[in-house]
C-alpha cells in the first residue's frame, strides 16, 4: 500500500486513481471482518455494507479536505488510538456473533418495535442495552453500520488515504481522489456486504466463521499496532 504510486494532476485521473485505490482499501480484512458481523440478520445487507461505506468516508472526506486545504493532519498518538477503538470494535462484533446478541445483550441500535413515526412513516430505533430500551435515537436504519464506518475512517488507514491525497500534483486532482475513493468504499463494501448476507442466510456455521474472524483479525491488528507483527 505504502509503495504505491500515486501522481494525480486532474479530475479524470483523480477520479480513477482513487476509485482503484477505494475498491481496494474496502476490501481490506479489517473492514470485511467488521461488516461480515454486522449484516447478521440484516433484510437489506448490501444497505448495511453500504451504510459502513459511508461513515467511513465521512471523516476520510473531511480531514482529506482539511489536509488539501490548510494541511492539517490527524496526530499519529489520535490515529493510534483509533486503531486500538477499532480493535476493541472488532473483538466486540466477533464475540457478540459468537455469543449472539440477546445472550450479551449487546443489541445496539436495533429494531426494537414495529410504530411507525408519524413524519416518515419508518420504524422508529432506540438504544437497547441489556434490554433495557433508551429512546435517544429515532434516527433510521443502519446507524450501528455507520459508526463503525466512521471509527474505521478515522484510524490510521483513513490517514494513508489522505497522504495519498495529499500527494496530488492539484488540489482538484486531490479532492478528485477523495471523492472516488469515498464512492468506490461505499459501492465495493456494499457488494460485499450483499454477497455475504446471501451466503450466510441462516447458517450458524457461516456465523461463527464471521465471528470468529472477527476476533482474529482484531488480535492481529492490535499485535500490529504494538509492533509485534508486521501490517498484514
Amino acid at each position: 500500500m505504502n509503495g504505491l504510486p500515486l501522481v494525480v494532476g486532474g479530475l479524470g485521473t483523480g477520479l480513477v486513481a482513487g476509485s482503484l485505490f477505494g475498491a481496494r482499501h474496502a476490501l481490506e480484512p479489517d473492514h470485511v471482518a467488521a461488516v461480515s458481523t454486522l449484516v447478521e440478520d440484516e433484510e437489506r445487507p448490501g444497505i448495511t455494507g453500504a451504510a459502513w461505506g459511508t461513515g467511513h468516508s465521512l471523516p476520510i472526506l473531511l480531514l482529506g479536505g482539511l489536509f488539501l486545504a490548510l494541511d492539517v493532519q490527524i496526530p499519529t498518538n489520535i490515529a493510534t488510538a483509533f486503531e486500538l477503538l477499532v480493535v476493541v470494535v472488532l473483538v466486540g462484533l466477533g464475540v457478540r456473533t459468537l455469543a449472539g446478541r440477546e445472550a450479551l445483550g449487546l443489541a445496539l441500535l436495533r429494531h426494537v418495535h414495529d410504530e411507525q413515526d408519524t413524519s416518515g412513516g419508518r420504524n422508529h430505533r432506540h438504544l437497547d442495552v441489556a434490554g433495557r430500551r433508551i429512546g435517544l435515537l429515532h434516527s433510521h436504519e443502519d446507524e450501528e453500520s455507520l459508526a463503525v464506518g466512521i471509527i474505521h475512517g478515522l484510524a490510521g488507514s483513513g490517514g494513508v488515504v489522505i497522504a495519498l491525497a495529499a500527494a496530488s500534483q492539484t488540489t482538484v486532482g486531490g479532492t478528485a481522489f477523495l471523492l472516488g475513493f469515498s464512492l468506490a468504499s461505499i459501492l465495493a463494501m456494499g457488494v460485499a456486504a450483499w454477497t455475504w448476507g446471501q451466503a450466510i442466510g441462516q447458517s450458524r456455521k457461516l456465523r461463527l466463521v464471521a465471528g470468529g474472524a472477527s476476533v482474529l483479525v482484531g488480535i492481529l491488528l492490535f499485535a500490529e499496532i504494538v509492533g509485534l507483527t508486521p501490517p498484514f
